[in-house]
Order: structure tokens, then C-alpha cells, then sequence
């Protein structure tokens, strides 16, 4: 994924944060930080296609993204949002096999190959004890572990996250930390996701993504002085 000179917002009079440039391959899991109120949110739902950038282009691989239907983008990005979701009366590999909507038409029938790849999704995620039980009767952490699992099962080069870990505990943030960076290492995902956890973000990432209270937007890679220099960017101590 690349982006090239966007400027967000709604209102082309009062653009939200503009002139970001980044570049993001294969295997990378960036954090993108930055103070509330910033823009975080809304250059995620710019670069997941959910809204258009005023200006500026985005592409992945060779497809500007602005140019997509929605049944393209869905292939190419899938997007776990930062809202509590109250689904009821839907079980765990049910809700994980949406992931394959793009896919298989308006009748949602499930292929052998693709029944083969929720599986494998989940025993990946080692959700196999949750897989029959009721998404609402999950702790946070399970639930944020299966829609990760749905966004997989969508088979999209990029997986965009708002804040996974904003209402977990300490291990759980952790656990679904370690559980992004295996789906950078193994199935060479590109994941992006906003955090305000600078301390895990330097651990887990080899990118961090700064937009800063100058409104300059910039980009470190993972170096010796990875955590000094984001928080020297972000005015921290």
C-alpha cells in the first residue's frame, strides 16, 4: 500500500490533517499514533476505502483505490473497527465465516475450500475451543481474536485496525498484539492499526506512523533508538 500526498476530512474548506505520504509492504505492522482528536480514525477509514481522501491518491499494488468498487476493496482491505459489537444468537465460526462474503455471492454459500480455510484461520488464532460457542458470550479479548479471524478469512492484502487493545487488559493486550505480528511473520499480512499504547507499539511493530500536533505526518522504521525517537516526535519524556 502507498499513499501519496492525501489530505483527509470532510469538508475540502477544513481538511483534517493533510500532505501524508507513507508506504507500507508485505510482512509490515505499523502503529499509527498520534493525540485524540488528531485525524487517526479518519485517515484509517480513508486508506480502508470506507470515505474518499480530498485530495492525493492511494494505491495497492497496481490499483488506486479511489478507482475501486466496494466489491473490489473488499478483496484488497478488510477493517476491524473500533466499536463494541452486540451481535447475538450467532456462533463464532459463523460470525468468522462472513470473512467470506466477498466471495461467494448473494446466496453465501460456503465451498469446501473455503469451509477448509475458516478452519485453518481458526486453528491459527487457536479459537478451536470458541468456535461453537455464542459471539456474546465472549470475554473482549476472545471477541477481538475472532474478528481478527473474520478479517482473515476475507484474504486481503492489507487488515486495518482502530485501537484492537482500547478495552482490554494488560495480557489480552498483549496476546492480540503477538497475534498480529505472527500474521505479519507467517502469512505476510500488511497490518495497520492506531494505538495509544507507545510502549507495546515499539515492542510489536517495525513501523510506527506519527501524526504529530505540527501536523506533520512521519514515518519511523524499527532502529536501536525505535522508542526514543517516537516518543521525541510525539513531545513525550
Amino acid at each position: 500500500m502507498q499513499a501519496h500526498n492525501l489530505q483527509i476530512g470532510y469538508r475540502k474548506q477544513q481538511p483534517v490533517f493533510g500532505n501524508i505520504s507513507f508506504a507500507a509492504g508485505e510482512g509490515d505492522m505499523i502503529a499509527l499514533l498520534g493525540v485524540n482528536g488528531i485525524g487517526k480514525s479518519t485517515l484509517l477509514r480513508t486508506i480502508s476505502g470506507l470515505q474518499l481522501p480530498l485530495s492525493g491518491e492511494i494505491t495497492i499494488g497496481q490499483k488506486n483505490l479511489t478507482q475501486t468498487s466496494a466489491a473490489e476493496r473488499a478483496a484488497l482491505v478488510s477493517i476491524v473497527l473500533t466499536e463494541k459489537l452486540a451481535i447475538d444468537n450467532i456462533t463464532v465460526r459463523s460470525l468468522i465465516a462472513l470473512g467470506r462474503s466477498p466471495y461467494t455471492g448473494w446466496l453465501g454459500q460456503l465451498s469446501k475450500a473455503d469451509e477448509q480455510l475458516i478452519g485453518e484461520i481458526i486453528s491459527l488464532l487457536k479459537l478451536e475451543n470458541l468456535q461453537h460457542k455464542f459471539f456474546n458470550q465472549l470475554s473482549d479479548g476472545e471477541k477481538q481474536k475472532v474478528l481478527i479471524a473474520r478479517a482473515l478469512c476475507q484474504q486481503t492484502p492489507v487488515i486495518i485496525l482502530d485501537e484492537p487493545t482500547a478495552f482490554l487488559d494488560f495480557r489480552n493486550k498483549r496476546d492480540i498484539l503477538q497475534t498480529l505480528r505472527n500474521v505479519c511473520d507467517t502469512l505476510k499480512k500488511t497490518v495497520i492499526l492506531s494505538t495509544h499504547d507507545i510502549e507495546a507499539a515499539v515492542e510489536h511493530c517495525n513501523k510506527c506512523w506519527i501524526m504529530t500536533e505540527q501536523k506533520t505526518f512521519e514515518e519511523i522504521t524499527k532502529t536501536a533508538d525505535f522508542g526514543k525517537d517516537v516518543k521525541s516526535l510525539l513531545q513525550l519524556p
